[in-house]
């Protein structure tokens, strides 16, 4: 009986060494996203935002944002062969207000972006839906845009 459970311990120990040694890849994403990210985020801030990011369903791709009074930051990483990531800068100019409206950005209470959901294709590119959220006048407007990615980072729609 000793001899099972003592067998038992040393199997669940085994998995646990194999499960953390599979999940490695996660530090080469935050190293190229230190890398490529406005150098005014912390590291702290990195994290939570590639820990709160939207992946595609394939494990291949994250996107994060980042709103602030001033700019909004929308960032894609792409795993290519090998197991590195590429960063592609997507940031939008006037965060998609735009299409609410024509109202400069600092007249609005307050700017929110995300992104919403991965859109499947059959041609090996990826496309993003990204949601763009403005209050004004105490009135919530809501719009939404697609972003259009070849593997090599090109963006082909914006």
């Amino acid at each position: 009986m000793r001899h099972a459970i003592l067998i038992a311990v040393i199997g669940m120990l085994a998995s646990i060494c194999v499960s953390a040694a599979q999940s490695r890849p996660v530090p080469r994403l935050a190293e190229v996203a230190r890398q490529a990210l406005p150098q005014n985020l912390s590291s702290n801030q990195i994290n939570a935002a590639l820990d709160a990011g939207l992946w595609n369903s394939n494990g291949t791709a994250v996107a994060i944002c980042f709103t602030n009074a001033r700019t909004s930051t929308v960032f894609v990483f792409l795993k290519q062969p090998g197991g590195k990531y590429l960063a592609v800068d997507a940031s939008l100019e006037g965060l998609g207000t735009g299409q609410i409206g024509s109202a400069p950005r600092s007249a609005y209470e307050r700017l929110e972006l995300t992104p919403a959901k991965w859109l499947p294709r059959e041609d090996g590119m990826v496309m993003l839906l990204l949601r763009t959220r403005a209050w004004k006048a105490g009135q919530r407007y809501t719009v939404s845009k697609t972003l259009l990615f070849r593997r090599d980072g090109t963006i082909l729609q914006q």
